[in-house]
């Protein structure tokens, strides 16, 4: 094991034996955990939009508590859903590492510059595009609460996909943002479906 997964470590934990054995009344007290996901303001506002319109066009469906934190948590809960249901992991590890340059890095490009080969004779150079981490856009910190063991499954994918990730560290909190930045970028494009919004009332009923 070569690293933590999330910021609870919980993987780590549960292997090396470093968490003390609880009682009942303990564990009952400890089995939910906070994890906080940063994700770009804007989006923030997106999804507070989005869970308006829900609320606009179902009313009565909607709880009066749902916010952007479980609507996160919703999504990710799904996520492992399909993924039960036996998605490949090639297909899971590229759409991650895809979901982590789109949404965390901006793209730097291309550039062109004269390299002196002698005195009078020069050459073009083309420096390459890549990504850089985009640190300069303002950003929304959410605390999601759920279960250990839901928090446990992800650090479980992610060290399964670890052989397909190609070097792209990963953690629970990057892969709830990237579903819920799908998600939004979707809604962005689409715009606010009913389709959509029915998904999402459809998948309440279950919580």
């Amino acid at each position: 094991m070569k690293r933590s997964y999330s910021g609870l470590n919980i993987l780590q934990e549960k292997i090396f034996g470093f968490t003390e054995p609880k009682g009942f009344i303990r564990h009952l007290f400890s089995n939910r955990k906070y994890i906080t996901v940063v994700i770009p303001y804007y989006d923030y506002l997106r999804g507070k939009v989005f869970i308006d319109d829900l609320r606009d066009n179902f009313e009565d469906e909607i709880p009066l508590d749902l916010d952007i934190a479980f609507l996160l948590y919703m999504l990710y809960d799904d996520f492992l859903t399909q993924i039960k249901k036996g998605a490949k992991t090639e297909q899971i590890a590229a759409y991650l590492i895809d979901g982590k340059r789109k949404h965390f890095y901006k793209k730097v490009k291309q550039k062109r510059i004269m390299k002196p080969l002698t005195t009078h004779v020069f050459e073009f150079e083309t420096i390459e595009e890549g990504y850089t981490e985009d640190d300069d856009e303002k950003k929304a910190y959410l605390a999601i609460r759920m279960r250990e063991s839901e928090i446990l499954r992800g650090e479980v994918l992610i060290h399964d996909l670890d052989i397909h990730l190609k070097g792209t560290d990963l953690s629970v909190e990057e892969l709830i943002a990237i579903v819920y930045l799908d998600f939004i970028e979707n809604v962005k494009k689409e715009g606010n479906s009913v389709k959509v919004q029915q998904s999402i009332v459809a998948h309440l009923k279950r919580f």
